[in-house]
């Protein structure tokens, strides 16, 4: 019985990370709010692999995940970066696609797993990730990079966001900590220093960093895999 309630476990608390993180949102407390936002984001890798360890993998399970993603990772960064820097007509419209194109990009998701398509990368950076990157984001410029242009550059980041969340780009899931060979050990370091700026409080700020680095992968992958190429298997 345990193995079918601990995934969904996860995931509920990765619903009340997104209620709990909008609550602080609202009170215009940013900092906490991201955070939470990525504690989710843990939460949501977790009860994915718990459920394939366990063999629960549900539709349910599935379904319940995805719904709580949207809130989560689409509504909450959302209405984050709305309140801090796109406050108009104008950047209520641009946040609304970026809950869009993230349910886009779960509804793919789903359906490819019903269609049983998986493989070694993700199709199109995963809206946990999108998340992030976007909170991140408003934590860099209001703490490591006060900038008069925040407001202005959150237009295209958002666009950015987007655009890769429905793209057909190609992006790592968990790095292999068994390979050996210099791509796997280049992401194993990636891996760990990302979690190094998130542990040390003197990094934190920085954090951002590393996740557009994440985002930016897909893209160069997608260009070396023009001259190369090469076809890949999607999760």
């Amino acid at each position: 019985m345990y193995r079918a309630i601990l995934p969904s476990l996860f995931t509920v608390g990765n619903l009340f990370c997104g209620f709990l993180a909008l609550h602080y949102v609202i009170l215009g407390n940013y900092r906490p709010a991201a955070w939470l936002i990525v504690l989710g984001a843990v939460l949501d890798k977790m009860d994915g692999k718990l459920a394939r360890a366990f063999g629960k993998d549900s539709q349910f399970g599935i379904q319940f995940d995805s719904l709580t993603d949207v809130c989560t990772f689409g509504i909450v960064p959302a209405v984050m970066i709305y309140n801090k820097h796109l406050h108009s007509g104008w950047g209520l419209a641009i946040t609304f696609l970026f809950v869009l194109c993230g349910a886009l990009r779960l509804a793919r998701f789903n359906s490819m797993n019903l269609n049983d398509e998986k493989g070694d990368f993700y199709l199109g950076l995963p809206i946990p990730a999108a998340a992030v990157c976007l909170t991140q984001y408003v934590l860099f410029t209001d703490r490591a990079w006060e900038s008069a242009h925040a407001a202005a550059l959150a237009v295209p980041m958002v666009f950015f966001l987007c655009f890769l969340m429905i793209s057909r780009l190609d992006y790592d899931s968990m790095p292999n900590f068994r390979g050996t060979a210099f791509a796997d050990r280049f992401k194993q370091a990636f891996f760990i220093l990302s979690i190094g700026f998130v542990i040390h409080p003197a990094t934190q700020d920085f954090f951002f960093l590393t996740v557009m680095g994440f985002t930016l992968s897909g893209v160069y992958r997608w260009a070396v895999n023009v001259f190369r190429d090469e076809v890949t298997q999607h999760a």
